[in-house]
């Protein structure tokens, strides 16, 4: 199969306080890369913000984009808002460029070349369905309340939300689409779709219930406004599920299903950490090899991942 690696970009929202994140997602990608080594990086960060100059040498020794981008601070409050503004931005720019856009959770490692990036010609979005159920809506059943809600805000029915199974607890849901890892082709504009309805929703009395009443509500509020832009945007045929080995939950590594589960760490192809490296036992919650262990150990070095 003739590779190529330069028509996929891969983006990510940032802070200064996540440069330990950034890099190590962004190295894993340009040592484990193999194929797609080179492809280009951009890295979003908020105006008026910005690394300091030792954090961004590093980083721009591994050959990344930094573009800067506007929230308004009320929307910036609300849990995981900016990455949807930022994502639309990337996109935009990657629709100039005539690039697939890769938008990963910074939180993430790359251990081989990410091929399933490069979407075929008749795709337009390539995603993992949600880790667990949590806020989704079970599939044959009623609509819960909130996702009533969306539905009506979006112009949306339950029929165009399709079954969809989570990787973990493997429950049926109603389309529910994790926002970890989102491969698209911009001219379909479902991350500009995606900012444009959480800005129009979030802070609507009757989504502020929800929130008042389960905090999960307001931190998967940004989820739910992406599966109503991914299905207003796309068509069923248009979408796809990226493999299992992608946007690997490593933090659960032993909850997943036998059969999906690799035999270690090192054989998927994008992870994404949670709480990992803030435990104290973090190298027993997973089999890799030594030589990974020894490559977050020296990564580590650096600081502490999560910050303080």
């Amino acid at each position: 199969m003739n590779h190529s690696n330069t028509s996929v970009i891969l983006g990510f929202y940032a802070h200064p306080k996540t440069s330990l994140q950034a890099t190590m997602l962004v190295r894993s990608l340009r040592q484990f890369g193999g194929g797609l080594a080179n492809m280009p990086v951009w890295i979003f960060i908020r105006e008026k913000t910005g690394f300091t100059p030792s954090q961004r040498n590093v980083l721009e020794s591994l050959d990344v984009q930094f573009f800067h981008f506007h929230i308004d601070e009320d929307m910036y409050r609300l849990p995981f808002a900016a990455k949807a503004v930022a994502a639309a931005e990337a996109e935009k720019l990657a629709e100039v460029r005539n690039n697939i856009l890769a938008w990963h959770d910074r939180t993430g490692l790359i251990c081989h070349a990410p091929w399933a990036f490069q979407l075929p010609e008749d795709i337009s979005f390539g995603f993992r369905p949600t880790d667990i159920a949590n806020i989704g809506a079970p599939f044959g059943q009623p609509l819960p309340p909130f996702w009533e809600t969306i539905c009506d805000t979006f112009n949306l029915t339950a029929e165009q939300l399709p079954a969809i199974t989570t990787v973990i607890d493997q429950v049926m849901l109603h389309l529910y689409i994790n926002a970890g890892l989102l491969v698209v082709k911009p001219e379909n504009k479902i991350l500009n779709r995606w900012a444009e309805n959480l800005r129009k929703s979030y802070a609507l009395p009757e989504f502020k219930r929800f929130y008042q009443e389960d905090q999960r509500y307001a931190i998967f509020m940004h989820q739910a406004a992406l599966t109503a832009a991914v299905v207003q945007q796309t068509s069923p045929e248009e979408r796809v599920i990226l493999p299992d080995d992608y946007l690997f939950s490593v933090d659960n590594f032993f909850d997943y299903p036998e059969e999906i589960r690799p035999q270690k760490l090192d054989d998927i192809v994008t992870g994404r950490f949670h709480e990992f490296f803030s435990l104290d036992d973090w190298e027993k919650m997973i089999h890799a090899s030594p030589e990974l262990i020894g490559w977050f150990w020296s990564e580590l070095a650096a600081g502490p991942y999560w910050p303080i």
